[in-house]
């Protein structure tokens, strides 16, 4: 294999790489912020409601977020659009320090 070719592949595993990082990433964000969310809402069922977020942006992009914003006003609770995009962010940082071990 040629030395292009080497390099070519190595672009494209570590593409492959940071794609599933950030799919993992963003699944583990969106389990974090639907137990916040559950337990702002006061929701017996926080774990479950969690599972279901984590997998919410495969089904529709911005899924998760449009889940919990639909959820928390039908719950009565008054969390700014802004708020809540800043709290996904945030939680997303922290979630990926935590996977590349806390660096």
């Amino acid at each position: 294999m040629s030395a292009l070719k080497k390099r070519a592949r190595a672009l494209e595993d570590e593409f492959a790489y940071q794609q599933e990082f950030q799919f993992k990433a963003q699944a583990r964000r969106n389990a974090l912020i639907g137990l916040w969310a559950a337990n702002t809402m006061r929701r017996p069922d926080g774990e479950q409601y969690a599972r279901e977020l984590a997998v919410a942006d495969v089904a529709a992009p911005d899924g998760a977020f449009n889940r919990i914003r639909a959820d928390l006003r039908s719950a009565g609770v008054n969390c700014p659009d802004e708020e809540l995009r800043d709290r996904m962010v945030v939680m997303l940082k922290d979630v990926a320090r935590e996977m590349r071990g806390g660096y």
